[in-house]
C-alpha cells in the first residue's frame, strides 16, 4: 500500500466522518427543499441521493471502487492537502489557472478555512451532483413540460457513470455544474426570457474552463450561434430604427462573440480532450493537428480498434465520423474483451437511446432557437473531445460531461414515450 492510501486511511477519524455527515445532511436538506417546492423533482432526487450514498459506502469500504477513485482521485486529494498547508501569500501567488490543479488549489483554499479532510473534495462533489440533476430538470421542464422533465431527471439520477462523478474526488462534477447552470442562463437569453442571461452564461462557462480547459469548446458553439444571430438581425433584416432593448442585445451579442473568440485563443487555443491544443503557436495549423490525432497507436486495455484510431482523416473521410460514433456509442459488441467491459454497455445503450429520441424529436428541435443554440454547443464539444480520445474507458468518462445536454435534447420526444404492460 503506497503512502497515498496510508494517508487516506489514517485520516478518517470521527471528525472526518462528522464532516461527511454534515455535507451529506445539507445535500439531503437541499433535495427535500427542491422536492417540496417542485413536487415532480422529489422522487428523482430521492433515488439519486440514495444511489450515490450506496456508491459512497461501497467505495469507502473498498468493496467497489468507481473509475478514477484510486490514482486520479488520490492525486487531487494530495494536491489539495499540499495547497492547504501553504501560507496564504504563497497560496495566492501560485494559482494554477486553466489547469487541472486549479480544482485541487480551490479545495486547498477551502480546507484552510474548514480544516483538512481527505473526503472534502468527494463530499462537495456529492452535493454538486444533485445540483446538476436539478438544473437539468429545470431546463427540461421549461422546454418540454413536467412529464419529460421527470423522465430526464430519473436518467440523470440513475445513470451509473454520472453518479460515479459524485462520489470521487475529480474535477468533472464541479465543472459540469457550472456548465449546466451557465447553459440555463444562456438558453433563457436565446429564448428572449432574460436580458443578461448571455453574460451570466458566458461567465459560468468561463468558470467551467478554469477547471477543465476542454470546456472552451462551449464557447465555439456560442460563437457559432452569435455569428448566425448577428448576421440574421443586422445584415439580413437591416433594421432602420431599433429599440433600446434591441440595441442592448446586439451590443451584448457582439461583445460576447469577441469574448468567445478570445477564450478560444487564450493560452494556446482549443484543448482537444487530452491535452492536444490548437493555437497560433502550433506548427502546421489545425489540419496538421487533426491529422496527428490519427497517427498514434491507441493504448490501454479498452483501446479503440486500429481502423478507428489510425489513418489519414483527409484521404479516409469516414475516420472523423467513426471517432464521433465511438466516442458516444462505444463499446460495441466486438470491443468486449473481458467481463469488466460488459458494464460499458450500459453507456452504449443509454446514449443510443438518447440519440434515437433526438431523432424522433428533430422536428421540434430544429424549429426552436434555444435548441439550435444547444445543438451547436453539443456539436462543438463532441467534435473536440472525440478527436482527442482513443480509449473506450476515457470516452465514457468524457462523454458524461455532455450527459445533461444530451438528455435535454432527447427530452424533446420523451412525451411520446409509452410503457405498456401486457396482461395475460
Amino acid at each position: 500500500m503506497n503512502s497515498t492510501h496510508v494517508w487516506l486511511l489514517s485520516s478518517l477519524p470521527m471528525p472526518e466522518i462528522n464532516f461527511v455527515f454534515i455535507v451529506f445532511a445539507l445535500t439531503a436538506v437541499y433535495c427535500l427543499w427542491m422536492g417540496v417546492r417542485h413536487r415532480w423533482l422529489l422522487w428523482p432526487l430521492v433515488f439519486a441521493y440514495f444511489f450515490r450514498l450506496f456508491l459512497f459506502f461501497l467505495d469507502y469500504t473498498r468493496v467497489f471502487r468507481p473509475p478514477g477513485a484510486t490514482a486520479d482521485a488520490s492525486r487531487f486529494v494530495n494536491e489539495a492537502r499540499h495547497y492547504a498547508n501553504m501560507d496564504w501569500k504563497s497560496l495566492f501567488e501560485n494559482i494554477p489557472l486553466f489547469h487541472s490543479s486549479y480544482y485541487a488549489w480551490l479545495g486547498g483554499v477551502a480546507q484552510k478555512v474548514t480544516g483538512e479532510s481527505a473526503l472534502f473534495l468527494l463530499s462537495t462533489n456529492f452535493f454538486f451532483g444533485h445540483v446538476v440533476i436539478v438544473v437539468t430538470g429545470f431546463i427540461c421542464y421549461q422546454l418540454w413540460g413536467r412529464r419529460a422533465a421527470v423522465f430526464a431527471t430519473m436518467i440523470m439520477a440513475l445513470y451509473p457513470f454520472g453518479a460515479f462523478n459524485s462520489v470521487v474526488a475529480l474535477r468533472e462534477e464541479i465543472a459540469i455544474m457550472f456548465f449546466m447552470i451557465g447553459l440555463y442562463f444562456y438558453i433563457r437569453w436565446v429564448a428572449g426570457k432574460s436580458a443578461f442571461g448571455l453574460l451570466w452564461g458566458g461567465a459560468l462557462f468561463s468558470v467551467a474552463v478554469l477547471f477543465h480547459p476542454g470546456w472552451v469548446a462551449a464557447f465555439v458553439g456560442v460563437a457559432a450561434y452569435l455569428v448566425y444571430f448577428i448576421y440574421r438581425n443586422i445584415i439580413v433584416k437591416r433594421p432602420r430604427f431599433v429599440s433600446r432593448i434591441y440595441a442592448l442585445k446586439m451590443i451584448m451579442s457582439i461583445s460576447m462573440l469577441v469574448f468567445s473568440i478570445g477564450m478560444v485563443m487564450a493560452g494556446g487555443g482549443l484543448s482537444l480532450g487530452k491535452g492536444i491544443e490548437v493555437g497560433t503557436g502550433s506548427e502546421g495549423g489545425v489540419s496538421a493537428l487533426i491529422e496527428g490525432e490519427f497517427s498514434g497507436e491507441a493504448r490501454g486495455d479498452s483501446a479503440y480498434p486500429s481502423f478507428v484510431a489510425q489513418g489519414n482523416p483527409y484521404t479516409q473521410p469516414w475516420l472523423i465520423p467513426a471517432r464521433v460514433m465511438y466516442f458516444h456509442f462505444s463499446p460495441f459488441p466486438w470491443d468486449i474483451r473481458s467481463p469488466t467491459h460488459l458494464f460499458g454497455l450500459v453507456s452504449s445503450v443509454l446514449y443510443g437511446f438518447l440519440a434515437w429520441r433526438v431523432y424522433r424529436g428533430w422536428d421540434r428541435l430544429k424549429d426552436r432557437e434555444d435548441c439550435i443554440a444547444m445543438l451547436l454547443i453539443f456539436a462543438a464539444i463532441t467534435f473536440l473531445f472525440a478527436l482527442g480520445v482513443t480509449n473506450i474507458g476515457t470516452a465514457i468518462r468524457h462523454k458524461t460531461k455532455l450527459l445533461g445536454l444530451f438528455v435535454i435534447l432527447a427530452a424533446s420526444s420523451f412525451n411520446t414515450l409509452r410503457i405498456r404492460i401486457k396482461r395475460k
